[in-house]
């Protein structure tokens, strides 16, 4: 026991444990690389790139070896995603209104036409109502203007026998 008690640290166990501390012990393996994998990071989080961002940030790890230098990257990462996240959806939604400001409009056309006085309720007048609600569609997304034009085609078909009756 004596013997062993002499030569602590130095056996086989001794050298896996110095091996594993040095290995796993906090800092970078190289400082410019780390340096460079972390700017790179953030100029892609500036550039609105979260997945460029992560792909750095595992460089990063790997150059740097340091929780302390990569948990901050990943908290930023995080946040500019959210930040993207909810400007979609912010975007998406005010899309939304404003097509449904428009479908409304539209509909404002049709109730107009539907108050004209029978006698006026032509094909003529028909066609320039029909018109007027097609407007509505203009700069729209694609999606949205299918919604606009399908309503209006709807509205133009359900007056339409009555103001051909009207000739």
């Amino acid at each position: 026991m004596a013997a062993l008690d002499d030569h602590k640290g130095t056996g086989p166990l001794g050298i896996v444990f110095a091996l594993s501390f040095a290995l796993g012990a906090p800092g970078c393996v190289d400082k410019a690389k780390c340096d460079e994998a972390i700017q790179v990071t953030r100029d892609a989080l500036a550039k609105e790139q979260p997945d460029i961002a992560r792909q750095w940030r595992d460089r990063a790890w790997k150059m740097c070896n340091d929780a302390t230098l990569t948990s901050p990257l990943d908290k930023e990462i995080v946040d500019k995603e959210a930040e993207i996240a909810k400007r979609a959806a912010d975007n998406a939604k005010q899309i939304a209104d404003a097509s449904q400001a428009r479908l409304n409009q539209a509909t404002a056309v049709w109730k107009a036409y539907d108050g004209l006085e029978a006698k006026d309720r032509t094909t003529a007048t028909l066609d320039e109502y029909k018109a007027r609600a097609a407007r509505m569609t203009q700069g729209l997304p694609a999606e949205y203007a299918k919604q606009v034009d399908d309503y209006n085609a709807a509205q133009f078909a359900r007056r339409l026998g009555a103001a051909q009756a009207a000739k």
